[in-house]
């Protein structure tokens, strides 16, 4: 549709070609001394005469020798004129025009119509729609169920056009009601103003010139969903199309059309032509779009059926008849004349050619496209007014120079100015879309034709450009796109931009061997909302969810509307394993559970719903012998009909609540998530325990423990730690997890200080990287020992490489605090990481732990193991820490470290881990030191 207005200069120049070499055959008038011309009367018809009387009046100054006699008719009255042969020619709308050459065979465009409005020249028209000025209308959507007048059946601007548009947002013709007030126009803003309909369609124009001849008051109908296009003149409510079109009949010979071609030709907007709203022609426009748009609305002729040959034959009998007749006999008077005057044709076809080019390039110049001719070398020779008006440089600063020095705007590259030249090399011509700079230095683009213009010889002696500014064209495609890829309620991803993500994910996924996850949203009850408070209150509700979609969701993921209450979110394809792409994805949709649900306030009333969601995943590798898993999906709709079936079973499990498509992943992911909320109970539950296992001197007495926690259900179970203690880093449950830790040691070393024997015994306790972290750690390690009144030399904080490798300077300045307070530090699992000797001679720790799994090579050890074990055994007495060797477990292993002078031991062979119980009577019952 926004193609109606492109100057088609290369089809133009052609025409003038042809105009150019059938002038020089002279015409023969006699044949047909008059034309008759029947228009369109959309207007009043004092109104359409004096719009017309102008242009009329030129048109028969250019026509040489032949009569014009015009009737302003009806359609209807346009229609029986057309079938009894009483025209020859005929202006009329576009999409009647198409009806007419159909059942009629009206010939092809021979110019296309220019109207002038508020002193600008246009070569297009769109649509309006108008409603009262205090009706509560605002959108396309709002017409449906109203009354709506139109003027007739055939009105390109006062229906078709809006139809069209009212179809491509799903409202067809069943949900409003036509009434059709009659031509002219004006009726439809009458029977508006006078409340017979609720809205009225009229083509552009008629609004404003009612207001300005005082028709109608300013400021008592204004236009729905107006378009306010950068230099278009009037308001507009829909795309624009071209201009009507002039066309013949089929009984009009050829040497007519010439002549009314080129009259209309020689009738063009510029200086000296006629004043007032129809300014003249240019040559024809394609109407190829108005034909896609009554075949969308199935309007005639694509509406009724096909006349077939016979009929066609039965219903232009006559006419055959005598045009056959008519041509025999031109036929036999040309042949005379051919005979008498070939010398004469001879002698003048040069000269007469040469007056005809020179006409027709001063009315070039006169157009309301930009022109440039230069010479062969491409110098700069003569330009237009309407160039300079576009480009900013008059004639004089243009000349001598080439367009390139004056025009490029940089966005080319050199590969595309060589096609250019290729293309005007090999075929004369070229024509395509180009970005240029005017004098200000603005960019611009425009649509730009070059054709060579050779000599007798074939020698190329200029270059002649015609060019159009098409800067609203591009705002209009601008708009059209967002209407055709957005949701114009929540400005989300409609649903055919959501199926192309959702392909090209899919191909991402499969090609990187990645998993992601869709989620099907829909909101619980949403009718509800509509039948009680109206529409107005459920679109208030559907921007709210888009506004919140787009707040809690991350850049990355894709929030997307694909109708009604229902909203998908697709999250891109991230996760090496399918596991943590459902983990993932569930995280997602808790989150969207806990925000989108919060009630709005609207207009007083709090409304609040729920959501129902369905996950899917997708991607993963594909498997040759079949889906290994029974959730791979080939195309974005076979995914969203998994996630709408899993959103399905929420609603008939009771709505409010979030399923995978796969039932063994939910079941897997409802487990996770289950375990989460159950771990976050336990430490209020008084569910956690700190089990304690020894740590011997060299003498193989007790002199420690360290606590390790276990989670104990309240049947008595035991959770393994390794099921609880990853999901806890994971989600955060670790920090409350850390400091229940913290505060039971203290708690636990309290208890020990009223007794002899257990009060000189360490307890040590690891600290997690997140916890280590926490900006007051030391705080609160110091307010746990001042609580209890502990020493603080009996706790021991086990830590790892990994907390201040990223930040050395935050943990050397907690690590000190700490040390300066008394605590006892440990560094745990030498040797498994980055273990910076640097890092280990200035951060103060009294304890290094050797890793088990080094220990554990000591049972049939290799010389590198040895020399591991024996390294940081050194290492220790050298920096005065001890060391102490973790899961010790065979009398080898004890014999190995304690002869290379370890200090302590920790593992199986001296305790498993076990209740505080067990491990104070095991403390109670060692011999006493003799």
């Amino acid at each position: 549709m926004t193609r109606a207005g492109r100057p088609h200069a290369l089809r133009w120049l052609a025409r003038l070609a042809l105009l150019l070499t059938l002038l020089g055959g002279g015409w023969a008038h006699a044949h047909h001394p008059q034309i008759r011309l029947g228009i369109l009367a959309y207007r009043p018809l004092d109104v359409e005469q004096a719009d017309w009387r102008p242009v009329l009046q030129a048109l028969q100054r250019h026509l040489d020798g032949i009569e014009l006699q015009t009737r302003l008719l009806s359609y209807d009255a346009l229609d029986a004129a057309v079938r009894a042969r009483e025209l020859d020619a005929v202006v009329t709308n576009p999409a009647h025009y198409v009806l007419l050459q159909h059942t009629d065979g009206l010939s092809a465009p021979l110019a296309t119509l220019v109207r002038r409005r508020h002193g600008v020249e246009t070569t297009a028209f769109g649509g309006v729609v108008v409603v009262p000025a205090d009706s509560p209308l605002q959108r396309w959507q709002d017409l449906r169920g109203r009354r709506i007048a139109v003027p007739h059946g055939e009105s390109l601007g006062g229906l078709q056009l809006q139809r069209y548009e009212l179809r491509r947002r799903g409202i067809d013709d069943r949900a409003w009601a036509r009434v059709e007030v009659g031509m002219p126009h004006d009726n439809i803003l009458r029977a508006v103003l006078e409340g017979q309909a609720d809205a009225g369609f009229v083509r552009d124009g008629v609004l404003e010139a009612l207001q300005a001849d005082g028709t109608l008051p300013a400021g008592r109908l204004r236009v729905l969903q107006r378009q306010d296009l950068p230099g278009y003149p009037v308001a507009v409510s829909t795309p624009l199309v071209p201009e009507w079109p002039v066309a013949v009949l089929p009984s009009v010979d050829d040497d007519t059309r010439r002549a009314l071609t080129l009259a209309l030709l020689h009738t063009v907007p510029g200086a000296g032509q006629p004043s007032g709203e129809i300014a003249g022609f240019v040559p024809p426009h394609s109407y190829g779009a108005i034909e896609d748009v009554l075949r969308t609305l199935r309007a005639p002729p694509y509406g009724m059926p096909q006349l077939t040959w016979r009929e066609n034959l039965a219903l232009n009998a006559w006419p055959l008849a005598a045009a056959t007749g008519a041509l025999l006999g031109l036929g036999a008077v040309l042949f005379v004349i051919v005979r008498q005057r070939r010398d004469l044709r001879v002698a003048l076809r040069e000269k007469s050619a040469l007056l005809d080019e020179l006409a027709i390039t001063a009315k070039t110049f006169d157009s309301a496209q930009g022109v440039v001719i230069t010479d062969a070398q491409g110098r700069i020779v003569r330009v237009n007014r309407t160039f300079t008006a576009i480009t900013g440089y008059d004639e004089a600063e243009a000349q001598g120079r080439t367009p390139g020095e004056l025009l490029r705007s940089g966005r080319h590259d050199a590969a595309f100015y060589q096609a250019m030249w290729q293309a005007l090399t090999q075929h004369g011509h070229w024509e395509g879309e180009i970005w240029n700079r005017r004098k200000d230095g603005s960019v611009y683009p425009e649509w730009l034709a070059i054709s060579a213009i050779a000599n007798a010889v074939g020698k190329v002696q200029h270059y002649i450009a015609i060019f159009s500014d098409i800067t609203w064209r591009k705002q209009a495609e601008a708009q059209i796109e967002a209407l055709a890829y957005y949701d114009t309620l929540t400005g989300l991803a409609n649903r055919r931009l959501l199926l192309d993500r959702i392909d090209q994910a899919l191909r991402l996924a499969r090609r990187h061997r990645r998993w992601g996850a869709v989620l099907f949203i829909d909101l619980d009850l949403f009718k509800g909302i509509n039948d009680t408070y109206g529409h107005d209150a459920g679109d208030a509700v559907l921007r709210a969810m888009g506004e919140r979609l787009r707040a809690t969701l991350r850049e990355q993921d894709t929030p997307g509307r694909l109708g009604g209450d229902e909203f998908l979110v697709l999250l891109p394809a991230e996760h090496a394993q399918r596991d943590a792409a459902a983990v993932a994805a569930r995280r997602v949709a808790d989150k969207l559970m806990a925000v989108l649900p919060q009630p709005i306030d609207w207009q007083g009333h709090t409304l609040a719903l729920t959501l129902s969601i369905g996950i899917a995943l997708y991607g993963g590798a594909e498997d040759p012998d079949g889906d290994q898993d029974g959730t791979q999906v080939d195309s974005a709709q076979a995914l969203l009909k998994a996630a709408d079936l899993a959103m399905y079973s929420v609603k008939q499990a009771g709505r409010n609540g979030v399923a995978f498509f796969d039932p063994a992943m939910e079941a897997a992911v409802q487990q996770r998530h289950q375990m989460q909320l159950d771990l976050a109970a336990a430490i209020d539950a008084g569910e956690l325990r700190l089990y304690l296992q020894p740590q011997v001197d060299t003498r193989n007495r007790i002199v420690g423990a360290e606590a390790l926690l276990r989670w104990q259900r309240a049947d008595g179970t035991l959770v393994p730690p390794g099921a609880f203690i990853p999901l806890a880093e994971e989600t955060g449950l670790i920090l409350p997890l850390g400091r229940w830790v913290l505060h039971e040691a203290a708690r636990l070393l309290q208890q020990w200080q009223s007794d002899a024997r257990l009060r000189p015994l360490r307890l040590a306790i690891n600290v997690s990287p997140r916890q280590f972290r926490e900006p007051d750690f030391a705080q609160q390690v110091l307010a746990a020992v001042r609580d209890r009144a502990v020493s603080p030399d009996r706790l021991e904080l086990e830590i790892t490489e990994s907390v201040f490798l990223d930040d050395i300077d935050t943990a050397r300045g907690v690590l000190r605090t700490l040390d300066d307070a008394g605590v006892a530090l440990a560094l745990d699992d030498f040797g498994t990481g980055y273990s910076s000797l640097a890092y280990l001679a200035e951060l103060p720790f009294d304890v290094i732990k050797i890793d088990q799994r080094f220990v554990a090579r000591l049972q049939n050890p290799t010389r590198q193991d040895e020399a591991i074990v024996a390294t940081i055994l050194a290492l220790g007495r050298r920096l005065r820490m001890q060391v102490l060797a973790e899961g010790v477990e065979t009398a080898a292993q004890e014999a190995y470290l304690l002869t290379h002078g370890c200090h302590l031991l920790q593992g199986y062979r001296f305790g498993r881990p076990m209740p505080r119980e067990q491990f104070e009577a095991l403390v109670l019952g060692q011999p006493d030191e003799g």
